[in-house]
Parts: structure tokens; sequence; C-alpha cells
């Protein structure tokens, strides 16, 4: 299931690029939070709260507390500015249990890939996967087994197949792939040149 984190913030009435930049001065952040019936509330959190909800890769369901009103959540879209990296902006989307939503989530991939094994490079071609469900069955990560991954071969979306939720991205997308490397072209000529020379003996 997706991590939750709880963010505190507070209701603003001033809207505008002026009270933006005092948020700002004042180490917070203008937000805004929308999406299934919510109304557009604007609202200002911690920039060092909030810190620990976007430097990660993970995926989070955010529990905005907004003047002791609890809005579950998923950030939508971050602005961060362009020279301090800053996070000028941020929106929020509110969700509701029994709708399905939809959210990149980071791949894991396990396992030990044949194609690995024979001299091969393991190639990962995508780092997140948009994947839709009801919130509660989406997990934190798509785990990817590349157990029988061969040289040359490779996991496209349409080959990954989950019970609670499904990856919306298209099917013919490459998630990974195990690249034949020199060495390994080698070892493949070698073993072919030897098994020639015990055939003529």
């Amino acid at each position: 299931q997706m991590k939750t984190f709880d963010l505190k913030g507070s209701k603003r009435e001033n809207i505008g690029s002026k009270f933006a930049k005092e948020i700002r001065k004042a180490g917070n952040v203008p937000a805004v939070v929308y999406g299934n019936g919510t109304e557009n509330i604007n609202f200002v959190v911690s920039a060092k709260e909030l810190k620990g909800a976007i430097i990660t890769p993970e995926v989070y369901i955010v529990n905005l507390n907004i003047d002791g009103k609890v809005i579950p959540s998923v950030i939508k879209d971050v602005d961060f500015h362009p020279v301090t990296d800053e996070v000028v902006h941020i929106d929020f989307y509110a969700i509701k249990e029994d709708k399905e939503l939809i959210v990149k989530l980071p791949i894991e991939v396990v396992g030990h890939a044949p194609g690995v094994k024979a001299g091969g490079k393991l190639i990962i071609s995508s780092r997140k996967l948009k994947s839709k469900g009801l919130p509660a069955n989406l997990p934190d990560r798509v785990v990817v087994s590349v157990e029988t991954l061969e040289l040359d071969k490779a996991i496209k979306v349409g080959d990954l197949k989950f019970d609670n939720f499904e990856i919306v991205d298209p099917k013919d997308m490459l998630v990974c792939r195990v690249k034949t490397t020199r060495a390994a072209q080698a070892a493949a000529r070698a073993a072919e040149d030897d098994g020639k020379k015990k055939k003529k003996k």
C-alpha cells in the first residue's frame, strides 16, 4: 500500500504573485487542493515540512490538515524555481476511497536475470510507471521480476500483470531489457568454436 504523509496547512485568502512572494519569504509555499468534488482551497504549507514528501522518489498519499479539516490527496504538480530549485507552488489532487486514481509509481527490479549471468547488461528504460487503481490497492512501488529475462530479451508494459491495479502506459513501452555486451558475444563465439572443435574430433 502507498505510504502516507501528514502535512499541515492554513487557508489563505489573498491570491496573486505579490502575496505569493511574501509567503515564500516567510518560509512557506503557496498551494492549492482540488478534485473529486472538493472545492478549490488555496492554502500555505511550510517549505521545510513539505520537503519530506517531495525529495523522495516514493509516492505518498498526503493527508492535508488545513485548519483542522483533513483532506487525503496526492501531489499533482510541483513548480520549482529555475535557479534555486525551491518549490514555488504545489498542486494537490483530493482523492476518494472509492474512486480510481492514476499515479506514477517508481519501479523496483527484483531477481537475477539469466541474461546477466550470461554476460549481458541489464538496462532499465523506465523509472516510473503510470498506475491506476483504488487508493487502498495502489502499492508504493511496482515490483518487476527479471528472473526469466534472457540475453537480448525485454520486458514491456504489456508483460506486466497485477491483481489489484493496472499499468496504463502503452503496452509496447519498454520497461527493461538485457543487452548483449561485447564480452557476452565473445563468450558465445568461444563456446560455439569449442563446440565445433569437439565435433571435428
